[in-house]
């Protein structure tokens, strides 16, 4: 409970995050069956945890440079040119952070100033716009369309950015909607950031998760605009190492010095043996991912196979490990169908208000878990809807 003038105002601005009322709710039961998750059903490889034992071994505990191991950075370097054609100088346009949540709340305070303006893009994931708030910016959502999977609406955009705007949020594969941005609106998106003068965070967390021949296209990668992208990806998703912290952002060297500089007072560094363990992950092949998104899209398959026989209106997603269906009208608000299917068929969704106004009326399903428990999860939806 807050109390009148103990806390800073923005800190009291910040409302409880909707996922995480139908996470406490979930943690008091038993026999819950978590939908609502968001981490991969595996844990990191055995060559990542490996070299962390190792590193752990040799004594390798102490702080890091502010920005991060230099051979960790240079392998992101690496990572980025070959993957996503996106060339950085590793030591001055490279900073490791405690994750890529980490790196959305840095980056926002380095950028923003009271009453500065961030454009999102909604259905969108929560962090982004409390992260403003805590800056001391304002978010302006701009509703997507929903009918064309989720797409960036440019006439919205344009109609909701003022001159206050100072930042665009793009993120794909998008969390909670699985949409993936194909590259003439990521160009299209640019060209809007350039006209406007904005920066452009682009979050790329979900980007091994693609289906059905979806492919993930990086702003940052396109020359002219390289100036005005921030790129920001992470370890969590594609290597299971969720609890680790290791995220990193690349962008234009003014804009990570801000970083660093604040990074210092923020976490100093990332932990240290874990930075050595994804040197040791962007070394190693990633064959051992293929069989892992061939399970997703099964997985993706069983649920939305779920939601074609309730006749639930939904895009079928492209990418990241979420399905976001539209809840009939009958049953309400989002967050109370999500609260009455928890507690009394004990399975738990995230409600689609988390991720802004209009995520309302519909409910955040994910299949990152193992088939018998998604499948025993859906069998109870499918019961409590019926």
């Amino acid at each position: 409970m807050f109390v009148l003038g103990l806390f800073s105002d923005r800190v009291a601005q910040v409302p409880k995050s909707g996922i995480r009322e139908i996470f406490d709710l979930a943690q008091s039961m038993s026999g819950v069956i978590d939908l609502g998750i968001g981490e991969p059903d595996f844990n990191a490889p055995n060559f990542v945890a490996e070299a962390a034992k190792k590193s752990i071994d040799e004594g390798f505990g102490k702080y890091t440079a502010n920005a991060g191991l230099l051979e960790l950075r240079e392998e992101i370097a690496r990572k980025l040119r070959q993957e996503n054609g996106i060339a950085v100088d590793p030591k001055t346009e490279l900073i490791v952070t405690s994750g890529a949540t980490q790196a959305i709340f840095v980056v926002m305070n380095c950028l923003l100033n009271p009453g500065d303006e961030v454009l999102l893009p909604t259905p969108l994931f929560v962090a982004y716009k409390n992260s403003a708030a805590l800056a001391g910016g304002t978010s302006i959502e701009v509703p997507t369309l929903e009918d064309e999977g989720f797409a960036l609406d440019f006439e919205e955009l344009d109609k909701r950015c003022t001159k206050k705007a100072k930042l665009l949020v793009l993120n794909s594969p998008c969390n909670p909607t699985g949409s993936v941005m194909k590259k003439n609106a990521i160009e299209r998106a640019c060209e809007f950031a350039a006209q406007h003068n904005l920066h452009i965070i682009s979050d790329e967390i979900y980007e091994k998760y693609l289906y059905d021949g979806a492919r993930h296209f990086s702003p940052g990668s396109i020359a002219e605009f390289r100036g005005r992208v921030i790129t920001i990806n992470g370890f969590a998703k594609t290597f299971g190492m969720t609890g680790w912290r290791l995220g990193y952002a690349a962008a234009s060297s003014n804009i990570v010095n801000s970083m660093v500089r604040f990074n210092m007072y923020n976490a100093v560094c990332a932990t240290s043996f874990v930075q050595r363990a994804g040197i040791v992950a962007l070394k190693h092949s990633l064959s051992f991912f293929k069989p892992i998104l061939t399970r997703y899209k099964e997985k993706r398959d069983i649920a939305c196979d779920l939601l074609d026989r309730l006749g639930w209106d939904y895009q079928r997603p492209r990418g990241s490990f979420y399905v976001f269906p539209r809840i009939p009208k009958k049953y309400g608000r989002s967050f109370s169908f999500s609260k009455r299917l928890l507690e009394s068929n004990k399975v738990a969704t995230i409600p689609g208000s988390a991720f802004g106004d209009a995520g309302e009326g519909h409910i955040r399903i994910s299949f990152s878990l193992e088939k018998q428990k998604l499948r025993a999860g859906l069998d109870r939806i499918d019961k409590f809807v019926k």
